[in-house]
């Protein structure tokens, strides 16, 4: 029998003209801070490894500000505008801006994480959005309940061609963040339990593309995880091999036609070139150490589903 997907529909709303959706590409808006206090300090996933990078500190610390400035000279030369969240000495993963908010529509749901050592980040969250809004680029500010956690757009994905988000929980963010989500965007959800701790947000392991295809990490997911994206994007699915997992090479960002990653195997490129698109590959290995790539170092600023209030 083939599996059904269950989507979390929470406030009632409209469907969005898919079409106009789709055919609407004004120029990616990115938000990215610099990693000037970048650093594993703290082990908060598999990845990070404090006494390794201290190792061989000065060195990572530089080929982490190189990096990232390829990845936003990626950005720029691709088209998108690039908005800088100043970095801030002491809260080292500030650089990886996917998780301090979501943007739909205007609209700002902030992080509330889970992790101590990374809440320190959200009084800064807020603060770059207020000066957003009275700069009229984004239109107002939500935060989840006390008693829910969650970790921005690195589990909350939203799909312009399907009409939803799709959520990811059971590592960091709640499953109760969907409701959130649903009812501060009027969008239905999709929620996916993550179940290996090494991918830990759902951007580590899955990555939407423009045309609608999903490139993901089968083994990230548990088997009622796996039958839902099966269900819901067919034969649209991409499986990626373990050695672009365990590189975070999923962990990327699409822009158009084209695909920024940290790591991208010969059978993943073949793959994605047949679908009609570009790679381009940034190495990034000194945030690969933190558990972060591409994705993690981006927030989308101008994602439409219904469109900004008049």
């Amino acid at each position: 029998m083939k599996a059904q997907a269950t989507i979390n529909s929470g406030a009632a709303s409209a469907q969005p003209d898919i079409a106009a959706v789709a055919g609407a590409t004004p120029a990616p808006q990115l938000l990215m801070s610099p990693p000037d206090f970048f650093e594993v300090s703290y082990a908060i996933n598999p990845w990070m490894d404090p006494a390794q990078w201290a190792l061989d500190a000065k060195q990572l610390a530089q080929e982490a500000r190189s990096g990232w400035a390829a990845l936003k000279a990626k950005y720029e030369a691709l088209g998108a505008q690039v908005v800088i969240q100043p970095a801030v000495r002491g809260l080292p993963d500030l650089v990886f801006t996917a998780n301090c908010a979501v943007v739909l529509d205007g609209k700002v749901l902030l992080a509330r994480y889970l992790k101590p050592e990374r809440a320190g980040e959200e009084v800064h969250g807020r603060r770059l959005f207020e000066q957003l809004r009275l700069r009229g680029e984004v239109d107002s500010l939500h935060q989840p309940p006390p008693d829910v956690f969650f970790e921005g757009a690195g589990d909350a994905i939203f799909d312009a061609g399907r009409g939803i988000v799709w959520m990811g929980h059971g590592q960091r963010s709640c499953l109760k963040a969907r409701e959130t989500v649903a009812q501060v965007f009027g969008i239905p959800t999709l929620s996916l339990e993550l179940s290996d701790p090494r991918f830990y947000h759902l951007d580590t392991c899955f990555c939407l593309l423009s045309g609608g295809e999903v490139l993901y990490y089968p083994p990230a997911f548990t088997e009622a995880g796996r039958a839902q994206i099966r269900a819901v994007v067919g034969e649209r699915l991409m499986e990626a091999p373990r050695d672009d997992a365990l590189h975070l090479g999923v962990n990327s960002v699409c822009l158009g036609r084209d695909v920024v990653m940290c790591h991208c195997s010969e059978p993943t490129r073949q793959a994605l070139t047949a679908r009609g698109y570009r790679v381009h590959v940034v190495p990034l290995g000194s945030f690969n150490r933190s558990g972060g790539a591409a994705y993690c170092l981006t927030l989308k600023l101008n994602n439409r589903y219904h469109g900004r209030a008049a």
